[in-house]
């Protein structure tokens, strides 16, 4: 079977798909240019909104439905989506430089009801992302926009930085310069006459009440979400060309049952976890495949508050044996990283290499540094034992890729007199208590994006610092590579960051894996995907073209 050689990744966590059986309902036609295509997906919540949705396998959904005001290129880099941008700087009356951005409507977009794309739908979905009661994940907000804080938090009626030009013209004006803005730029585009006709600032409740049936201007559009099923139309006035496909399904399924359900043809894709056995498996079956860079890493985390001694959360770090768990894990289809970052981001050093080495000798002595000594069996401090509590959601199985660095790491520490208590749990329980700041230390990835901003993540007052690291000279560095678009000058910033972060011993890294993605090519025509995938660009982008098998 054929298998393209171009490696390419999805959007981070956030394209995943994942399979179970589809009963009745897998492709039934063979014309090229209808058919019923049908992917597997994991849990659903139903939020099918771009604005408040709650997970990645959602996300998967409304994408399909909605576009948006730019997008990503293969290279990673914003073009037209469906409006033509301009970006200029200029010198306020003060003498300070601000940022316009200027996205111009293309001709002719249409929701999928018919009604013509304005200027008003762009300013509209702007505003629910700026409203002061918005409660999303959506985080364009922290821009630094003019007059966003009155609008946010006095009487003002309408932001300043924000102006409809005419009908299909509008105008961001931002204080200084920010290299992420346009990454929050891109944002879908939801049509003011279908979600509230009557906007009015401070009351999001018409647009939430629509979550469950979203309308856009993109490929595809909501039919129905029933029995754990969701159903998408061909779009016939989508702006890039109507779908060959004539409908798309969504199937929730059980990830244990990812490659039969491709095998057995219950569904057309799926993405089974990449091993070296599963690819033995995909082959024998005659499947067609791709292996993807994962645009994010796996790592290991620690709450600087709950382990507020340095010393011991380098001892920790010392007890971290990587490279046997992931390559028994994935054997070649994963690779040990050196840093916090996701080794696609142009911003990863390549010359990284290792700062804490596998060393139980060395573990010990930061932990005697940290003033715990020998009692008894026991390693204690002030009459207390060093315990550490590690949440990780292998689901109660440990079936996780890092699930083995930890029990080394028991054993490790209870020889030395420690302990260390794993708390395995499901994912729901896991990220829970992971929001709350409740782990001492803790397993999971990072979704990373085309733009590696730190901010959200180490800022030391950043919404995700979920380790809270607290670091002045981190929190300038930050700050510094939010003025400058010059790539070369944030590479440089980035990498001192990364040394910090890994200095301050509150994040090990782990693992670069890759995405499976199996495709049947009884069901699916492999010669319509796109030849040219790139981390930042899959089929998902061009699946207007994908057809079915003739």
């Amino acid at each position: 079977m054929k298998k393209f050689a171009q490696k390419f990744t999805l959007l981070s966590v956030i394209m995943g798909i994942s399979a179970s059986a589809f009963v009745g309902c897998s492709s039934s036609s063979s014309d090229v240019g209808g058919g019923t295509a049908v992917v597997a997906i994991s849990e659903l919540n139903g939020v099918f909104n771009p604005f408040f949705y709650t997970t990645s396998f959602d996300r998967t959904i409304y994408e399909r439905v909605f576009s948006t005001l730019i997008e990503l290129d293969r290279q990673g880099q914003y073009v037209s989506g469906v409006s033509d941008f301009k970006i200029e700087e200029k010198t306020d009356d003060a003498g300070e430089v601000q940022t316009v951005y200027t996205f111009t409507l293309k001709d002719d977009i249409k929701f999928s009801d018919g009604e013509l794309m304005t200027a008003e739908d762009v300013m509209f979905s702007f505003l629910i992302l700026l409203d002061p009661t918005y409660d999303g994940v959506a985080t364009m907000n922290t821009l630094p926009i003019v007059g966003l804080d009155e609008y946010k938090n006095g009487d003002a009626t309408e932001v300043a930085g924000l102006k409809q030009i005419d009908d299909k013209t509008v105008q961001v004006t931002i204080d200084g310069i920010d290299p992420v803005a346009m990454q929050k730029f891109e944002i879908c585009i939801l049509p003011k006459h279908y979600y509230d006709a009557e906007f009015v600032k401070g009351d999001l409740s018409k647009i939430k009440e629509k979550n469950g049936e979203p309308m856009g201007a993109g490929a595809f559009i909501f039919e129905n979400f029933e029995n754990n099923v969701v159903s998408l139309k061909s779009n016939p006035i989508y702006y890039k060309g109507a779908p060959k496909l004539e409908k798309l399904k969504f199937q929730v399924t059980d990830n244990t049952n990812l490659f039969e359900a491709v095998r057995t043809e219950q569904v057309d894709i799926a993405d089974p976890s990449a091993s070296p056995e599963m690819i033995a498996n995909v082959e024998e079956a005659g499947l067609h495949y791709e292996l993807v860079d994962n645009l994010g890493y796996g790592y290991i985390g620690i709450n600087a508050e709950r382990v507020p001694d340095i010393n011991v959360r380098k001892g920790l770090m010392h007890l971290m044996n990587r490279k046997p768990a992931i390559e028994s894990y994935y054997g070649e289809l994963a690779t040990i990283i050196e840093r916090p970052m996701s080794t696609v981001s142009w911003a990863y050093p390549d010359d990284a290499t290792e700062y804490y080495g596998y060393d139980v000798a060395k573990a010990k002595e930061y932990f005697t540094l940290a003033g715990y000594e020998e009692v008894d069996g026991k390693l204690m401090k002030d009459g207390k034992q060093l315990r550490i509590e590690v949440g990780i959601p292998g689901g109660g199985t440990m079936d996780h890729p890092t699930a083995p660095v930890l029990t080394q790491m028991k054993s490790d520490m209870e020889a030395m007199g420690a302990v260390l208590e794993i708390a395995d749990t499901d994912g729901a329980i896991f990220f829970d208590i992971q929001k709350q700041k409740g782990w001492d230390m803790w397993v999971a990835a990072w979704g990373s994006t085309p733009d590696p901003d730190m901010y959200q993540t180490y800022y030391s007052t950043g919404p995700s610092n979920h380790y809270c690291i607290n670091d002045e000279e981190l929190d300038k560095i930050i700050v510094e590579a939010r003025k400058t678009n010059d790539i070369e000058v944030r590479t440089e910033l980035y990498h001192q960051a990364l040394e910090i972060i890994m200095e301050d011993a509150v994040e090990m890294p782990v693992y670069q894996r890759k995405n499976m993605y199996v495709f049947n090519p009884n069901m699916i025509d492999i010669e319509s995907l796109p030849t040219d995938m790139t981390p930042y660009y899959n089929f998902y982008d061009e699946l207007q073209n994908v057809q079915m098998a003739k």
